[in-house]
């Protein structure tokens, strides 16, 4: 993509948040960025066939005039030495004989990854031990023998006169203590950047239960000028929750290996492979370790623009840039403003719920009879997303109504990979017995915004729980 492509395409798409927020462009079609840097976490290296999509991000980030790489965490899957020398490998292959800058901090694979249980599975089938585990042989001698950069537990590199400050896995929760006795040299207003691998408690919308416990928010909230990039959760950027303005500015950034999801949907995350054959399958976490998503960063005097890339797909935008202001004090992207702003998804004029049963597998592999539902997926406003969709179950008797949340099966994906209908299905023995009842389906935002229900005529049950329990008891006796 030559500039003239990604002025049209990164600007125009951003343009309407940049003039909402009173700032002066500057010029929108015009000037020359001060500093260019891609991003990309949880690259998951384990056999050097694994660097594929790596290498890839490297080549779109060379051919772009990316003056950095940034990598927030798990560069490797297992934590071994040969991880690390596969990106040093891939690394020069591409960036050798330039003055391109990597920026990488470690996460908790690095350290870990060689006893997760399946993951040491793994690693034994494909010859490897953790006899090479960087924290047995040694990992700051290992990281200086391979990457030839001085490991520290907080440390800082400067290109092109931009600041960047990275805290290891082991390490974040002294980034406040570091920030105490440095932070003086960010105090002169210039945009500095900070990454680690867990998220920065308070901020983006993964930032809840595998955060940091508030170590980066403390040590970030007095600077403003303070660019947070994090890794670990491997959220997708389709969540616009995943730029966040407060005290400081903070970025999730998504995994280039794999996507995973949040809690409290049905169908997403309860197996790593998926699994296809039921009625309503689970989306898989990991797709071969494909479906990479990554950001290119664009620093002007006035304006920093975050474009978001979808590696796998050729390295196309897969949805519209941030572009956040630097000079005006605004806050375009804080989530109380862009929530009250936003507008739900609506469902197409004439859309029906459609309902049957049919029999199946649950998870465990039982057989079940499930309540079938389907619908055409609802219409986001325009470069949005659906975030989920919830089935009510409601009761016509006033009593409490049971819902459930799904993912759409493109959640983690492009635009164009939305399928034109859903499908989602209840356990019938959790469906009311002998009560009227209907069922509602509302399409949200992730803001929490919610379509105009479809809603079905009027089911009702007959009793037969007490039946089928008695019949698996009988089975179980026998």
């Amino acid at each position: 993509m030559n500039d003239m492509e990604f002025s049209r395409r990164g600007f125009i798409g951003g343009a309407a948040a940049f003039f909402i927020v009173g700032c002066k462009p500057g010029g929108w079609l015009v000037g020359t960025p001060r500093l260019r840097f891609g991003v990309v976490s949880d690259i998951h290296i384990t056999t050097q066939k694994s660097c594929a999509m790596t290498e890839r991000a490297f080549r779109y980030f060379k051919s772009r005039g990316a003056d950095a790489v940034m990598i927030p965490g798990d560069l490797t899957d297992w934590g071994l030495r040969s991880g690390i020398e596969y990106i040093k490998t891939t690394w020069d292959k591409v960036f050798s004989g330039t003055d391109v800058v990597p920026l990488f901090c470690t996460g908790n694979h690095d350290f870990e990854g060689w006893a997760y249980g399946d993951m040491t599975m793994e690693m034994h089938a494909n010859g490897y031990s953790e006899d090479e585990a960087l924290v047995r042989i040694g990992l700051a001698k290992e990281w200086e023998r391979i990457f030839g950069e001085k490991y520290a537990p907080v440390r800082v590199r400067t290109v092109k006169g931009y600041d960047f400050v990275s805290a290891e896995w082991d390490s974040f929760k002294k980034f406040p203590e570091w920030m105490a006795e440095n932070g003086g040299r960010f105090k002169n207003g210039r945009p500095f950047f900070y990454f680690q691998h867990p998220p920065a408690r308070g901020t983006t919308s993964d930032s809840r239960g595998w955060d940091d416990k508030g170590a980066a928010f403390a040590a970030l909230k007095g600077f403003p000028n303070a660019f947070a990039f994090t890794g670990h959760s491997h959220r997708p950027f389709n969540d616009e929750r995943s730029i966040w303005q407060g005290e400081f500015t903070a970025i999730a950034t998504p995994s280039l290996s794999y996507a995973c999801f949040p809690p409290g949907h049905e169908n997403g995350g309860g197996k790593r492979d998926g699994t296809s054959v039921q009625a309503m399958s689970m989306i898989p976490d990991r797709r071969d370790l494909r479906g990479g998503q990554g950001f290119f960063v664009s620093v002007y005097d006035d304006r920093m623009v975050i474009e978001r890339i979808d590696i796998e797909e050729d390295c196309a935008e897969g949805a519209p840039a941030w572009i956040v202001p630097l000079s005006c004090g605004e806050k375009p992207y804080d989530f109380a403003s862009r929530a009250a702003a936003s507008v739900a998804p609506e469902f197409p004029s004439g859309a029906k719920l459609r309902i049957d049963t049919r029999n199946t597998e649950n998870r465990s592999g039982k057989w079940v009879i499930v309540m079938n539902c389907e619908f055409p997926s609802a219409v986001p406003p325009a470069g949005g997303r659906v975030f989920d969709y919830e089935i009510r179950i409601v009761p016509k008797d006033g009593s409490k109504p049971m819902a459930k949340k799904f993912l759409s099966p493109a959640y983690s994906r492009m635009a164009k990979y939305e399928p034109k209908s859903q499908r989602f299905w209840f356990d019938v023995a959790e469906l009311p017995q002998d009560v009227d009842y209907v069922v509602e389906v509302r399409a949200f935002n992730c803001f929490g915004k919610a379509s105009r229900p479809l809603v079905s005529g009027v089911w009702h049950s007959v009793p037969g729980l007490d039946k089928v329990k008695k019949d698996q008891g009988e089975d179980e006796a026998l």
